[in-house]
């Protein structure tokens, strides 16, 4: 740390009344002794800001967080340090500002994204990118940013196709590069097409107790995210038992647009461990569907685990009992 950032840093204590906390989440990733040296030269020369650490899971990145849904996967020094320090003033003094049609259109959204940014310390377009952005994850509940440091982390970057910074994406599809315009962001994520979304976007938002907007969304659409279909195979149990939901839900709804995952799923059938199998017979069973009744027949003949074969046999009387019942 410089000592002009040190400077820097002390002036904008004298600028906060009340003080705020900070995150750290350590990790064994060794690069986490970066940001903890950060964290206590920052509490050292700002006394107003205090760190609460905590311990994250061994895979985890090491960050710091501000606030509930704004997390940094770096250090925030060079030209990163002044637009971290005004965020830092800004929840002090409660001064976060949005305009009105951004914040017309956040209240419209009920479903979570997640915006990654990339940048670095020496870029000097990257502050600006940060400003612009930082407010959605205190104006909208629903919306994560996460601002990750190619230079400390260039795994992260290469893994997401980062060739320059600043770069935003949005479910790993939708991109930004150089200047992003607020209202077109916001707008994008108003709208997103669930054919866009990530299998791992779409996991969050489950496990955030959104299933029913998922489903919601796709039956406005009238279309399954084929990313969705990843997680009704999915090898851990809750993973698959969220996205069961969902269907569920759809099936209800739109028995028709249920049935589009019995090819796919029934493609993926002799690919997957037992367990999953019994949740793809499940699954079958759900649609509803007559018409797959001779491939849930020909697994009760086949060599199957016996508790594959009952789940087949729920199924079909579960779909002879639909098919009475219309």
């Amino acid at each position: 740390m410089t000592s002009h950032e040190k400077k820097l840093i002390a002036n904008f204590n004298d600028r906060m009344s009340n003080g705020v906390q900070i995150s750290l989440s350590l990790t064994q990733d060794k690069r986490g002794e970066k940001l903890n040296r950060f964290c206590k030269d920052l509490s050292n020369l700002a006394p107003k800001i205090s760190i609460m650490y905590s311990k994250g899971n061994n895979n985890d990145t090491p960050s710091i967080q501000v606030g509930n849904n704004l997390r940094f996967y770096g250090v925030p020094l060079g030209t990163e340090l002044e637009v971290f320090l005004e965020i830092l003033v800004a929840i002090d003094k409660n001064s976060i500002r949005i305009s009105k049609q951004v914040q017309d259109s956040l209240n419209k959204i009920k479903m979570s994204a997640e915006l990654k940014l990339f940048v670095s310390q020496q870029c000097p377009f990257c502050p600006l990118t940060i400003r612009q952005l930082f407010p959605l994850s205190f104006a909208g509940q629903y919306i994560q940013i996460t601002i990750i440091d190619c230079t400390l982390f260039p795994e992260i970057a290469e893994l997401n196709g980062i060739r320059s910074v600043p770069t935003v994406l949005l479910d790993e599809h939708f991109r930004w590069t150089g200047s992003t315009r607020l209202e077109e962001v916001v707008e994008v994520i108003l709208n997103r097409d669930p054919a866009r979304l990530s299998s791992s976007s779409i996991e969050r938002i489950i496990k955030e107790g959104n299933a029913e907007q998922v489903a919601k969304m796709m039956l406005e659409k009238e279309m399954l995210s084929p990313a969705f279909i990843e997680l009704l195979i999915d090898e851990k149990w809750p993973v698959r038992l969220g996205a069961m939901v969902v269907l569920e839900y759809i099936a209800e709804q739109n028995s028709k647009l249920a049935a589009e995952v019995i090819s796919p799923l029934w493609d993926l059938f002799h690919k997957v461990k037992d367990p999953v199998k019994g949740d793809i017979i499940y699954i079958l069973g759900e649609t509803g569907d007559y018409a797959i009744i001779p491939k849930l027949k020909m697994i009760l003949c086949g060599l199957y685990d016996n508790e594959v074969k009952n789940a087949a046999k729920e199924a079909i009387n579960k779909i002879e009992q639909k098919s009475v019942n219309k």
